[in-house]
């Protein structure tokens, strides 16, 4: 390694659009926008550094040092959720800023994205390409004594292994999460379609009920039972539109009801997932991080990892993302080094969550790393600047659900933006 940095970035989930009328989660290429051309003066001469307050260790402020490798963890493109136009709205500017930045680039694949692993190896990125990965940065050599040993980047005296975080998870130990991107194809391709291919869903599987269920017997109960009211007249109709059915689609005359039902299902299904499926996840199951399990996680998934492997470093840290949230797991919480002294470092995403209020509302930040030193470092993008979050206020945040007066007071010193302070003290400042 050289003696410049290397900058972080997880979830950025570009394309990904909605905002506060679908309570959703939204992309934010503006403000990736002003931090990319940030790194770029940066990489260009320009002098810029953070306050660093009462987290100084003697110093006043930290001189960042330019770019040398830029690391994008995953989720950086929205290929679940998302439909082609607004990836491409979102995604152009952003990849062609890349392209300006002359430094080393790295894409490692997500969950969001891992549809683009076919593009695995070198992608044109101006005059220093695009390296895409899968599963883990370093690549782990194959074949041979070298497959034997666990690779990383050192930089300092701390080594490096970078990955999305969804290995973590034990929802996504299961394969099937991998046909989503086909599933959102086959929603974005057929369009507008998929809306008439639901209605037709919806329609045949009530004929098909109309047909087996409702027999002309059980109609003529209900309508004696029901007798002066209107309902004898809507079963009536109800049944009559049987005929309407096998009129305008004979087709179903053809294939038979069930296999109508069938071929609107399988035309119908990528829409209603595309739609709506993320809404009945977010229901059903929630996203609500767990520290826990995602240290329980961690543990398996180092164990399985590191079998059998020689790990050459005493001070690790496994740098992910994927919860959307800052973290930091020591080496005494994790407790599954073997012998390696093991810190977890998850960093937050770039997007606006509308749906989780419980999360803390920390975006717009990456991981920045030279040889002294290792940073979280927030976007302010109103300034249009960069500014220390001292992991001692992550810490104290989620301990207490806020920060002390005394930490308000502190941050805003170092130039964090008031409006995130008082969320985060959730305080009025003056």
């Amino acid at each position: 390694m050289g003696e410049g940095s290397i900058i972080v970035i997880s979830d950025c989930h570009l394309g990904l659009v909605g905002g506060e009328r679908k309570k959703g989660v939204v992309c934010e290429p503006e403000k990736l926008g002003q931090f990319l051309s940030w790194l770029i003066r940066l990489k260009n001469g320009e002098k810029i550094s953070v306050v660093l307050g009462p987290w100084s260790k003697g110093r006043g402020e930290k001189v960042l040092k330019p770019p040398e490798k830029v690391v994008l963890i995953g989720d950086i493109i929205e290929l679940w959720d998302a439909a082609d136009s607004a990836i491409e709205y979102c995604s152009r500017p952003i990849f062609e800023l890349l392209g300006k930045l002359d430094c080393e680039k790295i894409y490692l694949l997500g969950n969001h994205d891992y549809d683009l692993k076919s593009l695995v190896g070198v992608y044109p990125s101006g005059e220093h390409t695009l390296n895409i990965v899968d599963d883990c940065y370093p690549v782990q050599e194959e074949g041979g004594e070298k497959s034997r040993r666990v690779v990383t980047l050192r930089k300092g005296d701390r080594d490096y292994l970078f990955v999305h975080g969804y290995q973590f998870d034990r929802i996504f130990r299961f394969q099937p999460w991998k046909f989503l991107p086909n599933i959102r194809s086959g929603a974005v391709a057929f369009g507008g379609y998929g809306d008439l291919f639901i209605g037709l869903l919806f329609l045949s599987t009530a004929a098909w009920a109309l047909k087996h269920v409702f027999s002309q017997r059980l109609l003529s109960l209900v309508s004696q039972a029901l007798l002066g009211s209107a309902l004898p007249a809507l079963f009536a109709l109800l049944s009559l539109s049987l005929g309407f059915w096998w009129t305008v689609l004979p087709v179903l005359n053809t294939l038979g009801s069930e296999a109508a039902i069938l071929i609107w299902a399988i035309l119908g299904a990528p829409r209603i997932i595309y739609l709506y499926g993320r809404k009945i996840w977010n229901r059903l199951v929630g996203t609500r991080y767990n520290r826990e399990a995602s240290i329980r996680g961690l543990r398996r998934w180092w164990a399985k990892f590191s079998e059998k492997k020689a790990v050459d470093s005493e001070n690790l840290r496994i740098v992910y993302g994927h919860t959307h949230l800052a973290d930091v797991i020591l080496p005494e919480e994790l407790g599954a080094g073997g012998g390696v002294k093991l810190t977890a470092l998850n960093i937050p995403a770039w997007v606006k969550d509308y749906t989780e209020k419980h999360r803390q509302k920390l975006r717009a930040a990456c991981l920045y790393i030279d040889d002294e030193d290792e940073l979280f470092i927030g976007w302010d993008w109103n300034e249009k600047k960069p500014f220390l979050i001292p992991v001692e206020a992550v810490y104290e945040r989620r301990k207490n659900g806020f920060i002390s007066k005394d930490t308000a007071e502190k941050l805003v010193s170092i130039g964090w933006p008031r409006a995130m302070v008082e969320t985060w003290a959730e305080i009025k400042m003056r």
